[in-house]
């Protein structure tokens, strides 16, 4: 599901309650926080949302790092860290 399908989906939802809120059996306090919750999750989601048509999360395109987490199922970062450094004392051969 993409960051704006979440979004319209939990909009969805809040709307409804809203709509519903005073037909509904759940107690105010229930309402209430479900809506809040709904409210925080969506706040963090406009915020990927904007920071996805940016197009930059720490200096990578968002979008480039979906597509090659879904083409190769791996994390970017796993394929670009450097190698780990050799135990120190280790004889390492050098080619010519």
């Amino acid at each position: 599901m993409t960051t704006k399908e979440r979004i319209d989906q939990l909009s969805e939802e809040r709307s409804r309650l809203y709509r519903f809120a005073p037909a509904s059996r759940r107690r105010d306090t229930e309402l209430k926080q479900r809506v809040a919750e709904i409210t925080d999750e969506l706040n963090q989601l406009w915020d990927l949302r904007r920071r996805e048509r940016i197009g930059r999360l720490d200096g990578i395109d968002l979008l480039v790092e979906r597509s090659y987490a879904r083409v190769y199922g791996d994390d970017y970062r796993d394929v670009v860290a450097p190698a780990a450094v050799e135990e120190e004392g280790q004889q390492i051969a050098l080619v010519a």
